[in-house]
């Protein structure tokens, strides 16, 4: 495993920080919103609760409320939730679909291939519908890897398909068909989380800290969490590499946590950290 300092302290949070959601996601998942229904859930104070016509928690959910100004940028501009621009339904619900989703982006872009190219497959592989268990469950190893040769990961489709079988299998097997057990059986403890998911085929520490940094608006128990490669690009612009002190600039809000990751994620991987420099 990959030590780091960020690591450490995501490791251990501090007392009263845990935010136990496993109750509120078996809810969700099983009586999913509409379209209208969810614009009006994304849109909350700081507190977590809906304030239908609050103009004020519209900006909080933009990072436009937040006090250091280049935070407030960043999310403006780069912070989009997670899949958020593709065709996943609730990327802001802890749906079995929506950790699927999540887990097979964190597993298609932690391989030695251009952001671009596993952008383009993550998309294709979600409107293949294989963010649905039980259309992964009946896809074959030749459909997988014709979804994969479209989105032009050539290099490990035979690989990639086969574990996506195999991850099918074991998430029926293992957790019930949904991955949000995964919370119960670590107690939701970031440390036994993610050696959880290290015996996942195809997810090592890289992809790991990728789903952390795109999980934890949902799985509340990881924030906060950066992925310190863009602990590195925080540095940079000038924000600090303190996940704590970040964390203390969104308000503790795991939301904004995710977004302000998402936003630095795409600051790296796209080269605009110049746009941020003092």
């Amino acid at each position: 495993m990959v030590t780091t300092r960020s690591q450490n302290k995501n490791s251990e949070p501090n007392p009263g920080e845990k935010r136990s959601h496993t109750k509120a996601a078996t809810v969700q998942a099983r009586e999913p919103e509409t379209k209208h229904q969810k614009t009006e859930s994304s849109t909350k104070t700081k507190s977590g609760a809906k304030d239908e016509g609050d103009k004020g928690s519209e900006q909080y959910t933009n990072g436009e409320s937040l006090s250091n100004p280049k935070i407030r940028q960043l999310i403006s501009q780069y912070g989009e939730l997670p899949l958020s621009q593709t065709d996943l339904s609730d990327p802001d619900k802890p749906t079995p679909d929506t950790i699927l989703a999540l887990l097979l982006n964190a597993m298609l872009s932690s391989t030695r291939i251009s952001h671009s190219l596993a952008a383009k497959t993550v998309d294709l592989v979600i409107k293949a519908g294989y963010h649905k268990l039980d259309v992964l469950k009946k896809s074959t190893w030749e459909e997988r890897t014709e979804v994969l040769t479209k989105g032009g990961y050539t290099h490990y489709r035979e690989k990639t398909a086969t574990m996506m079988g195999d991850l099918a299998q074991l998430i029926e097997d293992k957790y019930g068909g949904d991955l949000n057990t995964i919370l119960q059986l670590t107690s939701e403890d970031p440390a036994k989380i993610r050696a959880e998911l290290k015996t996942i085929k195809g997810l090592g520490d890289v992809g790991i800290n990728i789903f952390f940094d795109t999980v934890q608006h949902l799985w509340t128990c990881l924030a906060p969490f950066v992925d310190p490669r863009s602990l590195k690009t925080a540095k940079e612009i000038g924000i600090g590499d303190d996940v704590h002190a970040l964390w203390k600039e969104v308000s503790e809000n795991p939301e904004q946590m995710c977004r302000l990751a998402s936003a630095l994620t795409k600051l790296r991987l796209e080269g605009k950290q110049k746009e941020f420099k003092d």
